[in-house]
């Protein structure tokens, strides 16, 4: 566990090494379309994939963030809160923590993909700077991706 100050909410954490079981909680928690256990549990046996928990000390766990690094990229997976935690600034926070560890290990872009029906989670991303390199139509099956 990593913990973090540069936050409102004081005490906050990464679990670096939660359990596919944990990340799979988290997802069905924060996605209509969770993946399963097992998803979790293949995806991590790759080296290049990771998933951190977000924890503060009221709650235990209420965000996730996977990605995959694979230089010069890496590539965001799944990035979430859950509802009742939702705009306090955690997603953008994990989002500069990622950031950090990109920079870090030198990689030159970091990618995602977000249904154009999130609006929550494309603002983010624009006031972050990210920018949009393309659409893919009817790639998302629900409305919440």
């Amino acid at each position: 566990m990593i913990p973090y100050s540069a936050h409102h909410i004081q005490g906050i954490s990464f679990c670096l090494q939660p359990s596919p079981k944990e990340m799979m909680k988290m997802d069905s928690l924060c996605f209509s379309a969770a993946w399963s256990e097992q998803d979790y549990r293949e995806m991590q046996e790759q080296p290049t994939f990771s998933n951190w928990l977000l924890q503060v000390p009221t709650a235990t766990q209420v965000g996730m963030l996977s990605f995959q690094s694979v230089p010069p990229e890496l590539q965001i997976l799944r990035l979430a809160v859950l509802p009742d935690w939702r705009k306090q600034g955690l997603a953008q926070f994990m989002l500069e923590q990622l950031e950090i560890v990109a920079k870090s290990a030198n990689l030159e872009s970091l990618c995602l993909e977000v249904n154009s029906a999130n609006k929550a989670a494309t603002a983010l991303y624009y006031k972050q700077g990210y920018q949009e390199t393309g659409i893919r139509k009817n790639y998302f099956k629900n409305t919440f991706g």
